[in-house]
Formats: C-alpha cells, structure tokens, sequence
C-alpha cells in the first residue's frame, strides 16, 4: 500500500479541514467537487492539489476509504442478521460486486468473512473485554504505572479468552515498554518476550486496527521497524480516521528518521483528539522529530509540555537533556540530567544506546549530549 505521506509539516489548510469536517458528516452523499471547493473557499483545481499535496489522495479516493472503514465497522458490530447488501447500499456502494472487490483489496477478505468472524468474536467473554478495553488507554499512557496496569489487566483477560488478540497486543506492547524504557528496572531482559506475544497477537487480530497498531508499536520498541511500518499501514488502511492509529504512525515515521511527515502525522493527532491520553505522548514525539532535523529548542519545548503534563513519561527527560546540551544551556542540561537520574538511577549513557530505534545520528547525538550533562558512561 502507498503510504499517504506529504512533503511538509505545515499544518492543514483552513479550507481543507472544513471540507474534511464536511465530507466526514455526509459520506452517503455524492462528491461534487465544485460543491466542496466553495465549502473551502478555494477553485476546484486548488482543492484537489490541495488534497494531493497534503493527504496524498484524491476526494473521491478519501471518501471511499472512509465509507469502506464505515462498512468494516459496521460488519464488525452486525449481529448475525446482518446483511452486507444492506451495509454496502448504507455506506454509498451501489455495485455489490465493486463493493466486494474493493473491500477484498483494502482487508484481504470478503466482506462476508468479516461479518461471520464478527458473530464468533461476540461470543469473548465480556469481563475479558472490559479489561482489555480499560488496558489500551493505559497502555498508550507510556508510563510506568499505567503500563502495569495495563499488563494486570490484559494478563487477566487472556486467562479468561486465552485468544484474544487485543488483549494480547496489549501484553506485548507494554513489556515492550518496560524493555525499552527501563520501566521498574527491567530493562531489556523482556524484550523477546515482547517479541513472541507481538507475533501471536498480530495472527489473533489481523483484521483489527487496535490490535495491529498495539503490536506495530511493540515491535517498534524491538527495533523491527520493517514489521512495525507493514502493520501499522495496513491499521491506517482499516481506520484511517483513527487519532490512536496516527499517533503510532508517526512516532514510527519519527523513529525512521522521517522528521517531516512524523510532525505532519502528530499534528493530525493532536487536531482529531487533543487531550489525553494520546496528548501529552504526541507533544513528546514531535519533540523528538525535532530533535531528529537539528531543531533542539524546539525539541526542548514540546518534550517538556510533554512531561509536565504527563510527569509518567520521564524517560523523555533524556532527550530533553541532550537538547539543552545542543542548544548550549549546559546548566539546564545538567538540571534536567539530575532530575533523571532521580528517576532512572541505573540509567547509563551505554543502556540509552541500545533502548531506542531512532537512526545512528539521532542516537549519537542523545548519547553525547547525555554524558556531557553529566549522564554516566557505564
């Protein structure tokens, strides 16, 4: 799949938000592209370069991915009586047959499939969904209480309905994070595990953009980046409107090195839903693509509303500290420095080296900026 990307961070078009604001309340409408051109104000002509430049579509492409995710949730939520001719004729598709082929190309399977597995998966114990419902707001927390939390909750859920895709992507994300951030002083004992869960739970929930953007994220943290960009592109496929799902696309686009589209994607986060629990993480990973492109006092302002708003998140503090140490202010390097080494006592410059898959340029320059703070080598 051609991943939707745009050639600058600059946020959207005033014009374009209202027309996607629009489209978004009045998917069985028909497209008239002269129609939405004068709900933003601009030609027809502008539009559409408009929609190509910064979402890497068209309108009518971008409104048949939204009715086709519209479908896929509404076969997901049907009950056995539901009809897919009824769903397809709901969701704008008149061809059942062009329905069918377009559906099979964006998920892999029939729309037919995706209703009869979805009368399977109703019948999953529902103390197991709650837990593993109340698990994922944790889990994207990124910090250490929630993150046990989480595995309290999704390990409880698996002894209920031990296949349980989600709650086992949960699993896996979470031991991920220990691993990678030293959470309670596991450091990167966990990480195969990590691994093994993150591979079950992609087989378990392969149809579901939750359980896809969970694992993408855990395997993130394992440095199998080539995994992680297949998986969370096919969770775009499947909810392209999802906040959670863009979130991890662009901390993976960040993690790539790709500091451009990782702000442009963090951006888009913050617009569909700027409050917790994905806030304060997406401030963080904007810091951190600043951080990649050289801009270190912009990496220093959005990492520290980052963690004031969420104090969970300290391990950010270590790119803060080599940020300061960039921009020249030694002594708030320093500051910062003592303040994780409070948090992280065992922390060391050689143990930040291998925690994280930011690119070799990225990761020399957080190691020499954390020694020169004061961060020990060993």
């Amino acid at each position: 799949m051609a991943r939707l990307h745009s050639p600058s961070a600059v946020p959207l078009p005033g014009g374009l938000v209202r027309v996607l604001d629009w489209l978004k309340a009045h998917l069985d409408d028909p497209i008239d592209l002269d129609c939405l051109a004068a709900i933003a104000e601009v030609k027809p002509r502008t539009l559409e370069a408009h929609f190509r430049d910064f979402l890497g579509t068209t309108p009518l492409a971008w409104v048949r991915r939204l009715r086709l995710a519209n479908a896929r949730r509404q076969l997901q939520d049907g009950e056995a009586s539901a009809s897919v001719t009824a769903i397809a004729l709901a969701n704008g598709f008149g061809q059942l047959g062009r329905f069918a082929a377009r559906y099979r190309e964006t998920y892999g399977e029939l729309p037919s499939q995706t209703l009869k597995r979805t009368v399977a998966v109703a019948e999953v114990d529902d103390e197991a969904v709650f837990l593993a419902s109340r698990a994922v707001p944790a889990a994207f927390a990124v910090a250490p209480e929630q993150c046990e939390q989480a595995i309290e909750d999704a390990s409880r859920a698996l002894e209920r309905a031990p296949d349980y895709g989600l709650a086992t992507a949960v699993l896996a994300w979470c031991i991920g994070q220990r691993s990678a951030h030293n959470f309670n002083g596991f450091a990167a004992a966990t990480s195969s595990r990590a691994v093994d869960l993150a591979r079950m739970a992609a087989k378990l929930g392969s149809d579901d953009a939750m359980t896809l953007t969970l694992v993408s994220s855990a395997f993130n943290l394992a440095h199998r980046l080539g995994e992680a960009d297949r998986l969370i592109e096919r969770a775009v496929a499947i909810e392209p409107a999802s906040p959670f799902v863009w979130l991890r696309r662009g901390w993976l686009s960040a993690y790539a090195g790709d500091s451009d589209n990782a702000i442009r994607e963090l951006r888009l986060v913050l617009r569909m839903m700027p409050f917790e629990p994905l806030r304060h993480v997406a401030f963080i990973g904007i810091g951190c693509a600043h951080f990649a492109a050289g801009r270190y006092d912009r990496a220093a302002r959005w990492i520290r509303e980052g963690v004031d708003s969420h104090p969970g998140s300290f391990w950010a503090n270590r790119v803060a500290t080599a940020a300061a140490v960039h921009c020249g202010t030694k002594a708030e390097a320093r500051r910062i420095a003592r303040r994780v080494l409070r948090q992280e006592p065992h922390l060391t410059v050689a143990m930040a080296r291998n925690a994280w898959p930011f690119p070799t340029g990225f990761i020399d320059r957080l190691c020499d900026g954390l020694e020169a703070a004061g961060v020990p080598r060993h």
